[in-house]
Parts: C-alpha cells; sequence; structure tokens
C-alpha cells in the first residue's frame, strides 16, 4: 500500500474522525462489547420517507441479542431498527413498532458474512426482509407512519433514547461492510441479485459514504 493510502485509513480509523469517502474494499471491525463504540452516518435526507430500503452485510460470531442498525427520531427511538435476537430470529422495527422474522439455519451466524436488506411502504405498511438473497413472507408493520428527516442513524447500538442510552449487552461484536439506504423501494430482481447499485441513488452510499466513528471501531482492509 502507498503511504499516503496508508495514513488516509489510519486517520479513517481514528474515533471521532468525520469523513466522506468511498469504503470499497473496507469494513468496519467492532472488536469488544461497549457502551460506546459504534459508527454514526450522516444521510442525505431532504424530505421526510414514505418509504425506504435498507442493506447492509456483516460477519459475527455472537450468539446473543446484537443491534446492526439503529435510527432513531425524536419522537421514536426505533424509528428503524435491525436486531438480530438469536442465531434464528431478526427483529425489524419501524415506526416504535416491531415483527420477527425466523430463519433457517443456513444463515446461522459464526459460518459467513450475512448480507441482509430491509424494504417498507408507508402506505402499504408492507415489510420485504431479505436474507441472502431470499424473501422472507411479507408482513405489515406501522402503516401509514411517515420517517423524519431528524434521524440519528448509527451502527453496531440500539438506541433507546435520540442519540443515547446504550446497552452493552446488545452492542455489534464483528464486522460489517456495504450499508446502504435508498428513499425508495428497491425491485425484487436487484435485492436477490445483493446488487448495490448507483440508480437511484442512495441516500446512504458506501461508495461515498458520510460518517462519525465513535470509541473503538477500526476501519480494515476486507479479507474476502
Amino acid at each position: 500500500m502507498e503511504r499516503s493510502g496508508l495514513w488516509s485509513l489510519i486517520f479513517l480509523g481514528l474515533s471521532g474522525a468525520l469523513a466522506q469517502t468511498s469504503l470499497d474494499g473496507k469494513v468496519f471491525v467492532f472488536p469488544s462489547p461497549s457502551t460506546n463504540s459504534y459508527v454514526l452516518l450522516k444521510p442525505h435526507l431532504p424530505e421526510r420517507l414514505h418509504q425506504f430500503t435498507a442493506c447492509l452485510r456483516f460477519y459475527t460470531d455472537l450468539t446473543r441479542e446484537f443491534s446492526l442498525l439503529s435510527c432513531a427520531s425524536k419522537t421514536h427511538d426505533n424509528e428503524i431498527l435491525l436486531l438480530k435476537s438469536s442465531p434464528t430470529v431478526y427483529n425489524v422495527y419501524v415506526g416504535g413498532n416491531s415483527l420477527s422474522y425466523t430463519v433457517s439455519g443456513n444463515t446461522e451466524q459464526g459460518r459467513h458474512w450475512e448480507n441482509i436488506c430491509l424494504a417498507w411502504n408507508s402506505t402499504t405498511g408492507i415489510i420485504q426482509f431479505w436474507v441472502n438473497g431470499l424473501a422472507l413472507p411479507r408482513k405489515g408493520l406501522s402503516k401509514g407512519h411517515v420517517l423524519k428527516t431528524d434521524l440519528v442513524m448509527m451502527l453496531g447500538q440500539d438506541q433507546d433514547s435520540y442519540g443515547g442510552s446504550l446497552d452493552q449487552q446488545q452492542s455489534f461484536v464483528g464486522e460489517m461492510a456495504e450499508v446502504y439506504m435508498w428513499d425508495t423501494l428497491l425491485p425484487p430482481d436487484q435485492l436477490r441479485r445483493m446488487q448495490k447499485e448507483k440508480v437511484p441513488t442512495p441516500v446512504v452510499d458506501w461508495t461515498d459514504l458520510n460518517f462519525e466513528i465513535k470509541g473503538y471501531v477500526v476501519l480494515e482492509p476486507t479479507l474476502d
């Protein structure tokens, strides 16, 4: 690696460093449980969200509950929450309401990266939840709700208040990458192929990510 690239990687790994850059070929490593280590995302949200699609990849050997993505507003601490409560159960929150999905054993963590996508439409309340390119049965949640633009969005922790009240027993330990969010519903073919295309333009874009590292989170090259 060239010296300039090495120093850029070291800088981006510093806690509290603000950055907006492409993270292609890199991952966030969450080395240990904590109440103060996470990645704060800065989404571009000019309008309230009536629908969205959020996708990410993660790798962990945790068997306890952990949070992947937490979005809180001043009204709801769980505007959006992706939580894995056991090796085979995901909990999904939108607008403060929740539902659960049971996945088969072939997605058991600790064996490979998992690729998940969550899509939601306010008009119908229909949730689409995809795991490794496979769609789970559609369910309904928070029909008519609208997500505000004052979201505090973080990776690796569950906010129990607006931007705070973090619980070590829900903190993520492992690796996370390819985090995206769109203010629209992606077509099923794109979710099935797990392709993170740039059209439409994401409001959270791994290849042009606006983020801030808090606590002990390290940006590392991927081992893939």
